[in-house]
């Protein structure tokens, strides 16, 4: 029930989301029309107090009481609770120069002295609503990843006391109970097999690209799959203690962390929000005393307008806008500015194996064939696609795109297919007037130990999976399958090492069985918490790690890692994990992403930086008494579009990578 109710909650927060749009949508209607109005306001007022005077001012009252009202409540929910906690964030400046606008243009309209801004408020409420709907985004859908996980592996099929089997919720099972697993379905505890012998599918817990042998006596873990055999296992760790939900528990404790330049404007914020209050009560006070009360009010407003966080708020978020869409050029695609800081940062890039650096898919890279054989080589490989075809194996899928590229000719007739878990498959194929039997699997299939010894001599590929095939006891074929590195990985090792950037591959594959080249470093036989442990450690150490996944098992590392990134093809759970997912598995882009990351940084310097200037510098103005509300509202307007051509020029900087 728990279950479904967190799924109720990632759905709200995608509804919360669809608001956010719509927020956004009314208040740039809203800040359309008020410009407009605005606009002819202040060129060609008409008399005070006139019906068309009253009118007109008073629907743009309006308009703005509506749009704080039905689109504010977020950000004064979010600056009264500041205040609560007594902290000062970049809630409290937006509410400020919201108000400042808004108590502005009332004291224009009241007086007839002075412009009105009113579509300031729009603005205003737009641009926050929008900040706050990206970074609800990357934790819903995590969040709703994780759920969809949990629900899958939150039921057993447990014996009861008259010996009959009941499905049962996870939180229902008891240690020591019987749990019985079907063909094509997962393990959901950990326990100890009774009854079965068969493969078992770890790929997602432990980077193994094939599937185990699990026999009677062997430990099984919640997470895995039986590909070809019906277990029954004693129940030892069910919900809550198994090593799933300590998977679980790390992703939900995970908190995500603003972008480096989010987290610089909020400690400048902490001094600028005091210092531009401060300002403006004196500022009130001088032209109270020098001059009149509108002059008071109206300087006093223009302060604190003229320092509303737009500059400030877009100078990231343009430039980090930019940067991503480059960064999605190059294949990697993300929504969170926090990766660019992780890759500019980084000086430690560990890898997963199994998936990551090699294809996800076995390939088959070398076959034997007798020379003489009984019947017809495309038949004989027909045949085999024909029955693998039904089966959802790894093993069966490499055969069967291997064969259908090369040898496939028609379909053939076979019958009695059958599963023999653990070693491989039977069936029979028609040959003239006679039944053949064909067996495909592991060498434990046949008694010919000399058959296949002399054929593992004849082979080239001394390592790699071995798929034997037999026809009526004669070893006719051999396929050795591999797991093979994507193209450029050495590559992509060497061009980290220029960059000065260590590079090491975390798998917990105990055994690998593929060729890497010398300059990679691999760890092997890693549980999930000591990819986790590696990987806090290199943060501890202020290397800002980068990880790069694709199983359930990475989601983990990958939270605790300063940035991270997933393979497209990849578990569900590590693409929401992670910060950013490579398109078409393009492990080549992460050197280029990184130079690209390094550069961006120095632009996003040069925009806080010069967003910090202007706020000064227009702050100054304000207070002599130079600028008037609407001359501040233009500016703030400008000093925004200046910010975002020069994030559109770091484009045109960066099409060189």
């Amino acid at each position: 029930m728990a279950c479904h109710t967190s799924l109720e909650d990632c759905e709200d927060l995608d509804l919360k989301n669809s608001r956010s749009w719509l927020r956004i949508a009314i208040a740039c209607v809203f800040a359309g029309q008020g410009m407009v109005f605005s606009l002819a306001l202040n060129m060609t007022p008409p008399p005070f107090a006139s019906p068309t005077y009253l009118i007109l001012h008073g629907g743009l009252i309006l308009s703005a009481l509506i749009v704080m009202g039905a689109l504010g409540v977020p950000l004064f929910s979010s600056t009264y609770k500041m205040l609560q906690e007594r902290r000062i964030s970049i809630e409290s400046l937006f509410t400020l120069s919201l108000l400042a606008a808004f108590v502005g243009s009332v004291v224009g309209s009241f007086t007839g002295r002075g412009d009105v801004f009113y579509e300031v408020v729009s603005v205003v409420i737009a641009i926050y609503t929008f900040g706050q709907m990206l970074r609800q985004r990357t934790r819903a859908n995590l969040k709703r990843e994780s759920e969809l996980l949990k629900d899958k592996f939150n039921h057993a099929i447990v014996r009861i006391d008259s010996g009959e089997w009941v499905e049962k919720p996870i939180s229902e099972v008891r240690s020591g109970e019987f749990v019985r697993v079907d063909p094509g379905t997962c393990f959901t505890v950990d326990g100890t097999i009774l009854e079965g012998t068969g493969y078992v599918d770890e790929t997602a817990l432990t980077g193994e690209p094939l599937p185990v042998i699990r026999n009677v006596g062997d430990k099984v873990q919640a997470g895995t799959w039986s590909v070809d055999c019906r277990f029954i296992l004693k129940a030892e760790l069910i919900k809550g203690c198994r090593e799933l939900d300590k998977i679980f528990m790390a992703l939900d404790s995970h908190e995500s962390q603003p972008s480096e330049f989010q987290s610089k404007a909020n400690d400048l914020i902490k001094y600028f929000l005091p210092f531009v209050v401060f300002v403006s009560l004196c500022t009130a006070l001088y032209w109270f005393v020098m001059g009149t009360w509108e002059d008071s009010v109206l300087n006093s407003m223009t302060v604190l307008l003229i320092a509303c966080p737009c500059a400030l708020g877009l100078a990231t978020p343009v430039a980090i806008s930019q940067g991503l869409f480059r960064l999605a050029q190059m294949g990697l695609v993300s929504r969170d500015g926090a990766l660019i800081d992780a890759l500019a940062h980084t000086r430690q890039v560990y890898f997963d194996k199994t998936g990551t650096l090699s294809e996800s898919s076995l390939q088959v890279q070398e076959v034997w064939t007798k020379e003489v054989l009984p019947i017809k080589r495309s038949r004989l490989m027909s045949a085999v696609v024909d029955a693998q075809s039904t089966i959802k194996h790894p093993i069966a899928r490499a055969l069967c795109n291997y064969i259908n590229n090369s040898n496939r000719s028609t379909n053939e007739k076979i019958h009695n297919l059958s599963l023999i878990p653990g070693l491989g498959i039977e069936f029979f194929l028609e040959n003239g007037n006679s039944n053949n039997r064909v067996l495909v699997g592991d060498e434990d299939l046949s008694d010919s130990s000399a058959s296949i010894k002399k054929v593992k001599n004849e082979l080239k590929e001394k390592k790699g999976k071995r798929v034997f095939v037999w026809y009526n006891s004669e070893l006719v074929s051999c396929f050795v399958l591999r797991e093979r590195l994507r193209k450029g990985v050495e590559n992509v090792f060497r061009e980290l090492r220029e960059l000065k950037i260590n590079a090491q591959v975390l798998t917990g594959d105990p055994s690998p069985d593929i060729i890497l080249p010398e300059i990679i470093d691999m760890k092997v036989g890693l549980s999930f918490t000591q990819k986790v442990k590696s990987v806090s450690n290199a943060r501890e150490n202020k290397k800002f790690p980068l990880f790069v996944g694709d199983g359930i098992n990475d989601a983990a590392a990958m939270t605790a890692a300063s940035g991270s990134i997933a393979i497209d093809t990849g578990a569900g759970l590590a693409r929401s994990a992670a910060m950013g997912i490579l398109s078409s598995n393009r492990i080549i882009a992460i050197p280029n992403a990184i130079l690209l990351a390094r550069s961006i940084h120095k632009r996003l310097r040069s925009n806080l930086i010069f967003a910090a200037i202007y706020n000064i510098v227009g702050v100054f103005l304000a207070v002599v008494g130079v600028l008037t509300p609407i001359i501040a509202a233009v500016i703030m307007l400008s000093s925004s579009f200046i910010v975002m051509s020069r994030a559109v020029g770091q484009y045109h900087c960066f099409k060189k990578y």
